[in-house]
C-alpha cells in the first residue's frame, strides 16, 4: 500500500559538507520492511493535485514513526533540500517502494558505495531491534572517514556484523586506501555458510561486483541500483 504523508523534521546531523542524515516524524506511519524506499517532495502536497516534483530516498532506519534518510548532495533538488530545510519544517513523501527486501532470514554479505549503504543502516537498526543472530559481513566503500557507518550510529554495531571501509580519497591508517576488490570479500567468507550477497550502488558498481561474484560460481545475488531508483 502506497501511503502519502506529511513529515516533521527532527534533526538534522551533518557528516560532512555534502552528506547529511535527516531524522523525521512520520504523520501517517505504515510499517516498511529494511530496503525499501520513499519519494520525497519539499513542496506543499495537496490530494486533490498532482504528486510535485520529488526525490527518491532508501530509509535509513527501521520500524518506527520516526524515521532516517542519507542525503548526498548532488543536484537541483538535493542543494535546494541542504539550503531550505531546517529542524521543525515540514515536507511529504510517499511510500513504501522497492522489491529489495532485507528482511529475509539468512547470513549475509551486504556491498556498498557510498550513500548505498542507507538501504543497510536500515537493515543493522532492523537487525538489532529484532536481536538477530545471523553473521553479516559489510564492505562499504567511501570517499573519506567522515563516511565510516558508526558516524551515521548512535548505538553499538552487533559483534557478528563485520564491517569493513575502504577510503578512496584519504589515508587513514587501518584502513584501505582502494576500492573494494572481490578477493577482499571472499578471503573474509565461507562459502560453506551459504550466504546472501546484496549490493547497492550506482549502475556501474553494481554491475561490476555482481559480475565479479558470479565468476566465484555465487548466484544467490540481489541488486538495488540508485540510478534505477523510481523517481516521478
Amino acid at each position: 500500500m502506497i501511503v502519502s504523508s506529511k513529515c516533521t523534521v527532527k534533526g538534522l546531523k551533518e557528516i560532512n559538507e555534502t552528506l547529511k542524515l535527516i531524522t523525521f516524524e512520520i504523520e501517517k506511519y505504515v510499517p516498511w520492511e529494511p530496503g525499501m524506499f520513499l519519494q520525497m517532495s519539499l513542496d506543499k502536497y495537496d490530494p486533490s493535485e498532482p504528486w510535485p516534483n520529488s526525490r527518491a530516498f532508501s530509509f535509513a532506519s527501521y520500524g518506527d514513526q520516526e524515521a532516517k534518510i542519507l542525503v548526498r548532495k548532488t543536484g537541483e533538488f538535493t542543494s535546494r533540500l541542504f539550503k531550505e530545510l531546517r529542524k521543525n519544517d515540514e515536507f511529504y513523501i510517499r511510500y513504501c517502494f522497492g522489491d529489495f527486501i532485507l528482511s529475509e532470514p539468512g547470513d549475509k554479505v551486504l556491498i556498498a558505495a557510498g550513500t548505498g549503504v542507507s538501504v543497510f543502516l536500515s537493515y543493522i537498526d532492523y537487525y538489532i531491534k529484532k536481536q538477530l543472530n545471523e553473521k553479516v559481513f559489510l564492505f562499504h566503500s567511501i570517499r573519506n572517514s567522515t563516511e565510516l557507518i558508526k558516524n551515521y550510529l548512535d548505538v553499538d554495531i552487533p559483534k557478528k556484523i563485520k564491517i569493513f571501509s575502504f577510503i578512496t580519497k584519504e589515508r587513514i591508517q587501518g584502513f584501505p586506501n582502494r576500492r573494494i576488490e572481490i578477493e577482499d570479500i571472499m578471503s573474509n567468507i565461507s562459502l560453506d555458510d551459504h550466504y546472501s550477497f546484496y549490493i547497492c550502488g550506482n549502475d556501474e558498481f553494481v554491475e561490476k561486483y555482481a559480475m565479479g561474484l558470479r565468476t566465484k560460481n555465487i548466484d544467490t545475488i540481489y541488486t538495488e541500483s540508485w540510478d534505477k531508483s523510481f523517481i516521478q
